[in-house]
């Protein structure tokens, strides 16, 4: 999800916090060195903005926590790439520990035997952050069908928004919906795509779940005026992935997803992220994106 990047710093250091090691100091050292896909973060802030504040996080914050459970992390940075071939360069050169970015496009870039099973965040009660197809109410918008000749908004530098968005209307009308609806517009911020079409800017776009929830609990008159009429499960914007033999993957991954659900401090870190829970991240989930890619590749290849 948006927050994604930033919280995983946070998971880090309290999750090193309270990994239970042997008494003899620096038994454990090693590296984190993290990869982020910089345009699904872009709506956070301005890139040195985003840079400055993850490696703050990274190189100051989780040396010291690190330090206090006997773990001596020798090089610790995060890096911004401005494409996932970047990133991917970057693991093949053995320079990263873990990856973060859009599990549609970590699927295309990274092979699964390169992978390990990591962890995201996730809505209350283990809900998914679905992405979703919103429309206004007033407009006579109950299906795909009636989107034929409305002004629709997608997410900007978001290739599964576009994706998702184009199978719908692929399938209902055998078309892009480029060509379909009367204009198509880009927003970088999800919350303006729910304002463009609660101000009647726009009939229908594309967001995801918990931007959405967000929007409607600053103004609970969005849920009269909008409504969600398709959407497609998925449990983060953001999947995290360790990469293949990192050696303490599977402790890191178990003890987040466990310390968030009970310790009081890691609740208070989840809420500024308007994220209420963690859940894993299995290198298989990534499966259910190459299916849909296919489909949608199918399905293009037979519209005219």
């Amino acid at each position: 999800m948006k927050f994604f990047c930033r919280m995983t710093y946070s998971i880090c250091l309290v999750l090193l916090q309270n990994l239970v090691f042997a008494d003899e100091p620096y038994k454990n050292e090693g590296r984190f060195h993290l990869g982020f896909y910089g345009h699904s973060i872009s709506e956070m802030a301005s890139r040195s903005d985003i840079e400055v504040s993850m490696n703050f996080w990274t190189k100051d914050l989780l040396a010291e926590e690190s330090r206090k459970i006997n773990i001596n992390l020798t090089e610790i940075k995060a890096i911004l790439y401005d494409s996932m071939q970047e990133m991917r360069e970057a693991m093949l050169r053995g320079e990263l520990d873990m990856i973060v970015g859009p599990p549609l496009l970590i699927s295309q870039y990274f092979k699964r035997e390169e992978l390990a099973d990591g962890f995201t965040g996730m809505l209350e009660g283990k809900r998914e952050d679905n992405i979703l197809l919103i429309a206004r109410n007033t407009q006579n918008i109950t299906n795909i069908k009636d989107l034929k000749g409305k002004r629709l908004l997608v997410l900007e530098d978001d290739e599964f928004s576009e994706i998702f968005i184009d199978t719908l209307f692929l399938k209902q009308f055998n078309s892009s919906y480029k060509k379909i609806a009367s204009s198509v517009e880009q927003q970088i911020k999800a919350s303006r795509v729910v304002l463009d079409i609660y101000f009647n800017k726009a009939d229908a776009g594309v967001v995801y779940r918990n931007s959405y929830e967000v929007m409607i609990e600053l103004n609970p008159d969005i849920a009269n005026t909008t409504k969600i009429i398709a959407e497609y499960p998925m449990k983060s914007k953001n999947f995290g992935y360790f990469i293949k033999g990192y050696p303490y993957a599977e402790t890191m991954s178990k003890m987040a997803v466990n310390l968030f659900s009970k310790n009081s401090r890691s609740k208070q870190i989840l809420e500024v992220f308007k994220t209420s829970e963690l859940g894993y991240c299995s290198v298989q989930d990534l499966d259910s994106f190459d299916n849909y890619y296919n489909e949608y590749k199918k399905l293009k290849k037979r519209a005219h």
